[in-house]
């Protein structure tokens, strides 16, 4: 079984480029208007980088469930 410090080091650089991924995409949706700042989508995905900084384990199932559509199916 593999350390977490080993897991890191494999892992390291792909986690980089998707922060710095979403870090470009945050700067864009900055850059091209402030409409986008009450946008409840927005809202979600800081909500799920907030959660990713927890130190609680279960962050991948808790941002599963807070992305999720919860809207009931149409009924028949």
């Amino acid at each position: 079984m593999k350390s977490a410090t080993e897991i890191l080091g494999e892992q390291y650089l792909e986690m980089r480029g998707r922060i710095l991924a979403l870090a470009a995409d945050f700067d864009r949706i900055e850059r091209f208007g402030a409409d986008a700042k009450a946008d409840p989508q927005l809202s979600d995905l800081k909500d799920c980088i907030r959660e990713l900084l927890s130190d609680t384990p279960g962050r991948a199932e808790r941002v599963q469930l807070r992305l999720s559509d919860h809207t009931p199916p149409p009924s028949r």
